[in-house]
């Protein structure tokens, strides 16, 4: 069954691993005999626009330094295609006798993927489908967890560890972290791992998964200053009210992405401007954006690992037989080997998957052990440092 064509794209945002990803699956798909493997520049816009390069004969050395290059090496898009561009697409892989796919992203090209199997099911083009995950947001359901969100979530803790180090050095004395999470919040959950005590960053976190009410922020923000005279707070770009709405969207509709999806982000800054006026002291924001999933410099073992063993075991899948599958990744049982089953893409295309509510606690840090025994190992050791100094109680005395 070796010897079929195959189809590579990747869809969505891009991660620190999903190379990883795909260079282990040129390496297992010319252990196992494919004649040709084609990839779509740019995931499906380059499949309605014919745009395929042949990566047969990517050599080791190329292949080694593709799986620790950041971005997504073929391109990626968030394109829709219409009924019309599906049976040109169809067209084409007949065309280039290519009767399997994988298809390496997110929630939107797991959607994308299940929605092409059928289609091609409908026009009666034979075609095997398969899924490995990737996403920093780690809201893909029927997996344990999403290759990209361990070096993610391992960039997010480190440098909230980092920024603790800074602003309690020379308090400002609040400073809120955004983090990336258009509608969950396994990225900022992230930064808990690098509290060590009471005094340690982060002081506050606000999660999607928990309504956020402006009084209570204040209120809680102030009772840590008056206590210790510097906070870090960090903050999902994707908060919402109790009302389900965002508690902060950027009004600017040329921003929208090709879902016609506002750009998120902002809320930071947003939040630091009502700090400001309302408790009446400075506060900074920081939003690194996009280079929370750009850093190679923060990849993880665990999620190289991941990325790494779904890219291989989406190959096999295919050349066992399997179609309209994801690659779901079981719970870790030690650290460093991975293991999975297959799910159906129909069972894992409906909701974005949140941060189990008990997995969350009351509390300025709301998150407990649950979380916390399952995000070290995936994000890995941070680094420690022996430099600290006590409160200053300017804030308190002023």
């Amino acid at each position: 069954m070796g010897a079929h064509n195959l189809l590579i794209l990747q869809g969505g945002g891009p991660t620190p691993v999903v190379n990883a990803t795909l260079s282990s699956a040129l390496s297992e798909a010319y252990a196992r005999g494919k004649r040709k493997v084609f990839a779509a520049r740019h995931a499906m816009e380059g499949l309605i626009g014919g745009h395929l390069v042949d990566l047969s004969d990517v050599s080791p050395d190329q292949l080694k330094r593709l799986s620790r290059t950041p971005g997504a090496a073929l391109g990626s898009s968030r394109v829709k295609p219409t009924q019309q561009e599906l049976r040109s697409i169809v067209d084409l892989l007949r065309k280039l006798d290519v009767h399997e796919a994988l298809f390496i992203g997110g929630n939107g090209t797991m959607r994308a993927a299940h929605a092409f199997s059928d289609f091609c099911r409908s026009e009666r083009y034979e075609l095997r489908a398969i899924g490995a995950p990737k996403t920093i947001d780690n809201d893909i359901q029927g997996t344990d967890r999403c290759p990209g969100y361990g070096s993610a979530a391992r960039y997010v803790a480190q440098s909230t560890r980092d920024l603790g180090m800074d602003v309690r050095a020379l308090p400002q004395p609040v400073s809120i972290l955004e983090t990336m999470g258009r509608s969950v919040g396994w990225l900022a959950a992230a930064s808990a791992i690098a509290k060590r005590d009471e005094q340690d960053a982060p002081h506050l976190i606000c999660l999607p998964e928990i309504p956020f009410l402006v009084e209570k922020f204040l209120a809680d923000l102030d009772r840590i200053l008056k206590k210790q005279n510097w906070a870090i707070v960090v903050v999902c770009e994707g908060i919402r009210d109790k009302r389900g709405n965002p508690v902060y969207e950027t009004p600017d509709l040329s921003q929208a992405d090709a879902l016609k999806r506002p750009m998120p982000g902002g809320v930071a800054r947003h939040l630091a401007k009502i700090v400001s006026r309302e408790l009446k002291v400075r506060c900074r924001d920081e939003k690194p954006g996009l280079i929370g999933r750009a850093s190679m410099l923060h990849a993880s073992k665990q999620d190289l690992a991941d990325a790494e063993f779904v890219g291989a075991a989406a190959v096999r899948a295919l050349d066992e037989g399997h179609t309209d599958r994801m690659i779901s990744l079981s719970p870790l049982k030690r650290a460093g080997e991975p293991a999975a089953t297959l799910v159906p893409l129909a069972a894992v295309t409906g909701s974005d998957r949140l941060v189990p509510q008990d997995w969350l606690c009351d509390g300025d840090v709301p998150l407990n052990h649950k979380f916390l025994e399952y995000a070290q190992p995936l994000i890995g050791d941070l680094l420690e440092y022996e430099f600290a100094v006590g409160s200053v109680e300017r804030y308190a005395n002023a």
